[in-house]
């Protein structure tokens, strides 16, 4: 069953670069525009809390436009937050109970929990734009070759482009990772001057182009937020501070 779940979900993500354009693939429950979701019933209590803290964080900054709120009855879309394999969502609205694994070994960060949902909203890595090379330079040769796939360009054809390319999105990848990176080496470098690399990937909260295109893809008013100040140096573990490199797995 896994297997044909992340299959679906690496051929949703490419129907779009930004984000999904095929209406289809936008939630409307009940023919609300919303977002539902459940947790599946072995999923740690503690874990938990934590997604419940970024879901809060969702509604703060996206509940006009786009809520997550909890499955009700007779929702037949929704959400199914599972302790699965990794850190994996499929992209957009698919229909039915959809998985989005948060493990609880590696995935449980404020960050990691708002980038999932993002990919269940619509949104795809930006490293994947089709646009990219105009911002960040590949080293292919620094990469394993199994993670390759997560650089691998979108085509331009049928393009959601919502907003320019941000690098410091929370829907960018880390410049390196010990999970994909070849003896620590970077898999892109920058082409935007004065770049922070400790910023790409490591944020724990919206950019503001991450809910400018949320909010152009539902077509909903614009509307500025206030973010959350990282804390690099941060020992919490509780998911709110500390600023983990993301690693999203199979999108």
């Amino acid at each position: 069953m896994l297997a044909r779940i992340l299959l679906v979900c690496v051929l949703i993500g490419f129907a779009a670069a930004q984000g999904v354009l095929n209406e289809n693939l936008r939630w409307r429950v009940n023919g609300v525009r919303r977002m539902a979701y459940s947790f599946d019933p072995n999923y740690p209590q503690q874990a938990r809390q934590t997604v419940l803290r970024g879901i809060e964080r969702w509604n703060q900054v996206l509940g006009d436009c786009l809520p997550l709120q909890p499955r009700r009855a007779g929702d037949r879309d929704y959400i199914n937050v599972f302790n699965g394999g990794g850190c994996f969502s499929m992209i957009g609205r698919v229909g039915g109970g959809q998985a989005l694994s948060l493990s609880v070994n590696g995935c449980v960060y404020r960050g990691t929990v708002i980038h999932e949902f993002l990919h269940a909203a619509g949104l795809i890595h930006t490293q994947k734009r089709p646009d990219r090379d105009n911002y960040i330079t590949m080293h292919w040769g620094n990469i394993v070759d199994s993670w390759k796939s997560q650089f691998t360009k979108e085509s331009s054809r049928d393009i959601g482009k919502y907003t320019d390319y941000d690098i410091y999105s929370i829907m960018h990848y880390t410049y390196r990772h010990p999970s994909w990176s070849i003896n620590n080496r970077p898999g892109f470098t920058s082409k935007i001057p004065n770049v922070d690399y400790r910023r790409i990937g490591t944020g724990d909260d919206f950019t503001q182009s991450d809910v400018l295109a949320i909010r152009r893809m539902y077509k909903c008013p614009a509307r500025k937020f206030n973010a959350i100040v990282n804390n690099n140096n941060s020992n919490n573990r509780n998911g709110t501070m500390d600023r983990k490199p993301i690693l999203c797995s199979n999108v």
